[in-house]
């Protein structure tokens, strides 16, 4: 697994992360001042992230994303995900974009695919 995918990975997991572990774990994937967004949001730095999250976790219990793929060069990278449900079921998939700094994520943006 190359780093990037290990780096897309650790990150997937902050969104179903223990909320008293979250921040912790989001500081170690992202920098402090990360850039988020997507077609609903977007929030800037690590607690407003993990704060969204948070609302992530508690809108859709016992739910995960899991990388399905991920290609990167130059500091940037393109990582293809699934939303799994409580039962691992696909709920959902897109894809996200980041620019990488300091071996962290700096500036996220993710897509919803279509059903």
């Amino acid at each position: 697994m190359s780093d990037s995918h290990q780096l897309w990975e650790n990150y997937a997991a902050c969104w179903s992360a223990d909320p008293s572990e979250r921040l912790a774990a989001l500081g170690a994937v992202a920098v402090d001042d990360v850039a988020y967004r997507d077609p609903g949001m977007e929030v800037g730095g690590l607690s407003e992230l993990a704060t969204y999250m948070a609302g992530f976790a508690e809108a859709f219990p016992g739910h995960r994303f899991h990388i399905d793929e991920v290609l990167d060069h130059h500091n940037r990278s393109l990582a293809r995900w699934t939303q799994l449900g409580e039962q691992g079921e696909p709920a959902m998939a897109g894809v996200s974009t980041a620019l990488h700094r300091d071996g962290r994520l700096a500036d996220i943006t993710g897509f919803f695919l279509p059903a």
